[in-house]
């Protein structure tokens, strides 16, 4: 004889769609004030406000903190990096944003 075991029914999360990034538009101009931007480790003073020229929203690298969704973020500085005597290199700012300051800039 053998026994019967009862099986439990497996549980599976319920589906929760991507979080919403914004399509930014390269070349965008964003003024990111204190508290809207972090991790960027290039002498910046995380008090102050960063500009910076989008050239990419890496939308795969994501993190909640503080009730806020924040992504990676690709860029120039747009005082020094926008003059003719400048080469084209690459992205010369990486840095953590807020989702929702970024959808303000979206057209």
């Amino acid at each position: 004889m053998v026994a019967r075991t009862r099986t439990t029914p497996v549980t599976r999360p319920p589906h929760i769609p991507p979080p919403q990034i914004p399509d930014v538009p390269v070349d965008t101009r964003v003024r990111l004030e204190a508290g809207e931007w972090s991790h960027y480790h290039r002498g910046a003073d995380v008090e102050g406000y960063v500009d910076v020229r989008i050239v990419r929203v890496d939308k795969g690298i994501t993190r909640e903190d503080g009730g806020q969704l924040w992504v990676w973020v690709r860029g120039h500085d747009p005082l020094t990096c926008h003059w003719d005597s400048v080469a084209p290199h690459p992205a010369c700012i990486e840095l953590m944003a807020r989702v929702d300051v970024l959808a303000r800039h979206v057209p």
